[in-house]
């Protein structure tokens, strides 16, 4: 017996493989490469057979008790250990998953350093780069230490780890922020050959990473970090975000827009913003079209001739064309010239000549213009400006169908006021560029960590917020050539608020995270999702992440959610979760062989999520 061999296989079945310890073993033995304990939970044992080496995991530990037949002798008892197959090891190299069972009576033994490292190490650490002697580039990431062994330093695969959406899962407190933090202050640690091309954008739901990435540009000097608030009463680095680049979707979700009546006067008004706002000529038959519509609408309400002629005089002001404003000279039915002005001023209780403006604009209706009011095309305009089409696109929609459509939208313009007015309309901006390049080039800059703080936003602001930079990301990468030169870790703190799982995909028609976890790697965007609540994500976001770093989680829901979801996952692992210390955690994936209990430091500095010290805040004396 070999001082690995520890006992021998006793039953393959349907209950999987037991394997029963020799009676001599103690609770550790020494080993060539230390002292290693006998059945303990978690290790690893390996199995020798012809031409492979099988690793297995011990998955639980069980006594059996055997009574002899003799009187006065006393019962006798060996501890059995239940074994969970990994994978094996053929000519150095381990594959998960095996070809076949082992026998029984096969003996197993502790697991050697050597087959250890086998199967843990996915590859070189460094290469060398020949062009520029004396410098390497980091292949593997030493993210933590093994929990089971102490001295062995868990690396994942940089390229399939951060070349693929990823996961953090955890209940709250349990580390994610923490292990998010160090990860990335790992990476930033190499000082030669930096890895200056790395651009991380970070949704920070709770302000908590601030102060963890404040030291990583003295530490070193090739590294930059931007952090943008969304606070209007600190003027550092206030986040703006293209109002122009919002989409019918974003605004329906920020001022809870009704489908069947509301959605529609939105995606309306981004017309017609882009087409008054537009800098292009070509477009003054479309503008007259609308304006006589919308004129015309007015004149033809049941409203007062008063209130017909304020409404005409603040619509004409805003949106006038050559032919349509109010100084235009417009001839009569009685075959004199008078302005537009003239015409809808109200002169005791009726305006002055209501039937010919009627003739005066019936010739600019043109109805096969209808399908030329959308446009794909970019036209930058302020929420002022914004505001104002909504309203005229109010007017317009009811000249066109129902004049009840006010009715309709009155809640949608008294949000929209109060958005304006509060700390989104601060936000949501004209901003000084005029693309979606120039914006996101802005952004990013030469900086390798961007860090957006939306704490202080509401559940709606902090979504649109997060969904547009997330669709002008993808729209920016998607333009690049050539493809996925410059790849994007666009990592979401509280998930759970945005990639949710939805059946409902709003007005244009889809999921703008699902989009990116379906189609985001080959242009080089990356999700990566942090969240303490998974059962509430988005499946198609969860089943599309390669890799997964799971913390302590204890909901029932959220673990049957994760042992249907995650891949490499199985009932033990499962039940592992429940009782996770805060800080350590599952690693599993395409970055790495097999899962691993992983052990992670505090990031120093520290994210700011400790928990309140309540006795020193309640006993002050």
């Amino acid at each position: 017996m070999s001082s690995r061999n520890i006992g021998k296989i006793i039953s393959i079945g349907i209950k999987g493989i037991i394997a029963e310890v020799y009676d001599n073993m103690g609770n550790y033995i020494n080993t060539l490469d230390g002292v290693r304990f006998v059945g303990e939970v978690g290790s690893y044992v390996s199995i020798y057979d012809i031409g492979r080496t099988i690793i297995a995991e011990v998955t639980g530990v069980d006594e059996k008790t055997s009574v002899a037949n003799q009187a006065l002798v006393k019962p006798n008892s060996s501890r059995q250990i239940y074994l969970s197959l990994l994978g094996e090891i053929i000519n150095g190299i381990f594959y998960f998953g095996v070809s076949k069972m082992p026998l029984i009576f096969s003996e197993i033994h502790i697991i050697s350093e050597k087959d250890l490292k086998t199967m843990l190490e996915v590859g070189n650490e460094e290469e060398d780069i020949p062009e520029m002697e004396g410098n390497t580039r980091a292949l593997l990431l030493p993210i933590g230490e093994s929990v089971i062994f102490p001295d062995y330093a868990v690396r994942i695969n940089i390229d399939r780890f951060f070349g693929f959406h990823f996961a953090v899962f955890g209940n709250t407190g349990a580390g994610k922020s923490n292990t998010i933090a160090k990860i990335l202050q790992i990476i930033f640690e190499k000082k030669d050959f930096s890895a200056k091309g790395a651009k991380f954008v970070i949704i920070d739901s709770n302000g908590e990473y601030c102060k963890a990435f404040s030291e990583l540009g003295n530490r070193n000097d090739k590294i930059s970090v931007k952090s943008f608030l969304c606070d209007c009463e600190k003027e550092c680095n206030m986040l703006q975000i293209p109002v122009w680049a919002l989409s019918a979707d974003d605004w329906a979700v920020l001022l809870h827009a009704s489908e069947r009546t509301q959605i529609p006067i939105l995606k309306r008004a981004i017309d017609i913003a882009k087409i008054f706002y537009g800098s292009e000529e070509g477009n003054t038959s479309v503008k007259n079209h609308i304006l006589a519509s919308t004129v015309l609408g007015i004149i033809n309400s049941s409203d007062s001739s008063p209130s017909k002629a304020d409404k005409l005089t603040a619509i004409i002001t805003t949106f006038k064309t050559t032919e349509i404003n109010l100084d235009v000279q417009v001839s009569t039915l009685s075959g004199s010239t008078l302005k537009l002005r003239e015409l809808i001023k109200v002169d005791f209780g009726k305006m002055k000549d209501q039937e010919s403006l009627i003739k005066y604009l019936e010739k600019f209706i043109d109805s096969d213009l209808v399908n030329s009011l959308s446009t794909s095309r970019i036209v930058p305009y302020d929420m002022k400006q914004f505001v104002d089409a909504v309203e005229f696109a109010t007017l317009y929609e009811g000249s066109v169908s129902s004049q009840r459509i006010q009715e309709y939208t009155a809640t949608l313009l008294t949000r929209l006021q109060s958005v304006q007015d509060g700390i989104q309309g601060s936000i949501l901006t004209k901003t000084q560029f005029t693309t979606i390049d120039e914006y996101i080039n802005n952004i990013l800059g030469e900086n390798q960590i961007v860090d957006i703080d939306i704490s202080c936003l509401d559940d709606a602001s902090a979504e649109v917020v997060t969904k547009v930079l997330a669709k002008l990301l993808l729209d920016y990468l998607k333009k690049r050539e050539p493809k996925a030169d410059m790849p994007i870790n666009f990592i979401i703190e509280e998930a759970h608020r945005f990639v949710r799982n939805e059946s409902s995909y709003g007005a244009v028609g889809y999921n703008i995270f699902e989009r990116i976890a379906k189609e985001g790697r080959k242009f080089g965007l990356l999700l990566g999702i942090s969240s303490q609540r998974p059962s509430e994500l988005s499946k198609t976001e969860v089943s599309q992440s390669s890799n997964f770093i799971i913390h302590r989680v204890q909901n029932p829901d959220d673990l049957q959610y994760i042992s249907r979801m995650v891949p490499y996952v199985n009932q033990g692992i499962i039940e592992r979760l429940t009782y996770l210390q805060t800080g350590n955690a599952l690693v599993f994936g395409s970055a790495i062989n097999l899962p691993t209990l992983t052990r992670f430091e505090e990031a120093n500095p520290a994210t700011d999520s400790q928990n309140a010290k309540i006795s020193e805040k309640w006993y002050i004396g």
